[in-house]
């Protein structure tokens, strides 16, 4: 998908971002085997730098944010929540989760209209 300058509604490129999201994870964690708490830092920085580039060349009309919880798989439940109040015409958010057998994983993307 071209880089669509004319995007003004973070809704329009949702199902995109939910295509390029499991492969930039995919990319950073996809052959982590063992959970390591010294290398979090490191894949969140990867990771939020390969969303943010695939973001940008989606569209470059919004201000992103970008959120990463990475949590080592123990059988515990893990539960994510947020609420925002912004303008519904333009802005939107999308979550996506990924895990294995080591890790979870759960990435989520607001888009704000500028």
């Amino acid at each position: 998908m071209p880089k669509e300058d004319d995007v003004t509604q973070f809704g329009r490129i949702k199902d995109e971002v939910n295509v390029r999201l499991p492969q930039c994870i995919e990319q950073v964690l996809g052959q982590v085997k063992e959970y390591n708490a010294k290398q979090v830092d490191e894949w969140s920085e990867q990771l939020g730098q390969g969303v943010l580039e695939k973001l940008q060349e989606l569209s470059g009309n919004f201000k992103y944010i970008v959120n990463i919880s990475l949590m080592e798989k123990k059988g515990a439940g893990f539960h994510t929540s947020s609420a925002v109040f912004w303008d519904p015409e333009s802005d939107a958010a999308v979550s996506y989760r990924w895990e294995n057998k080591a890790l979870v994983c759960v990435v989520q993307v607001f888009g704000v209209g500028m």
